[in-house]
């Protein structure tokens, strides 16, 4: 609906796939997953695989205002941010690495939705795709990141009560069962708490 309406009106679609582009959610990129392609997209993080780079991609009319001199870059265009932004692409686009984040991400959702059933005074909701993982919590999300700190995970903070999963895209089955353990003992440190 809203790319109709950007359409219906000419209003340019800008979407950040800074951390959910480059195949976290399953997909190349998130927006795929709604069968739409934005006007201008501006990705980072992944394409630089730590290496500080950034880009804005426009189609062909959005870019037509974009002649040189008339916009800037924190962190594009020089010659080693662009060699390793096109390698980290190579790597983030192959259809194995595709494949392994839907095949692992399938398994880590299930293990997480029994976490979930065996947490259920911690554990709300399991939300996300792919490896963009979020767990919304009935204890205070702050205190449960330090339970899980103390099992030696670490996981980031979110809205809405919210902590954020965000492994590496070759996490193994293996690494996500570690994971879980550790999110178990977790819950039972907030249940304690």
């Amino acid at each position: 609906e809203l790319r109709a309406l950007c359409d219906a009106h000419g209003v340019l679609m800008i979407l950040d796939e800074v951390q959910c582009g480059f195949s976290r959610t399953g997909k190349l990129f998130a927006h795929e997953w709604a069968g739409i392609e934005p006007d201008i997209m501006a990705v980072a993080k992944a394409l630089g695989g730590g290496f500080p780079v950034g880009a804005c991609l426009a189609t062909a009319r959005a870019a037509s205002g974009m002649t040189p001199g008339s916009h800037g870059s924190t962190y594009g265009g020089n010659p080693l941010a662009m060699a390793v932004g096109l390698a980290a692409v190579e790597e983030l686009s192959s259809p194995a690495l595709l494949n392994h984040v839907i095949e692992v991400s399938g398994y880590f959702t299930q293990q997480l939705e029994g976490l979930k059933a065996r947490n259920p005074d911690v554990i709300e909701e399991i939300r996300g795709r792919g490896l963009l993982i979020g767990l919304k919590l009935k204890t205070p999300n702050r205190e449960f990141m330090q339970h899980a700190r103390d099992e030696k995970l670490l996981i980031a903070g979110g809205g809405d009560n919210c902590v954020r999963l965000l492994p590496p895209l070759v996490i193994s089955v293996e690494e996500v069962r570690e994971a879980v353990e550790k999110l178990d003992r977790a819950c039972a440190r907030a249940r304690g708490a």
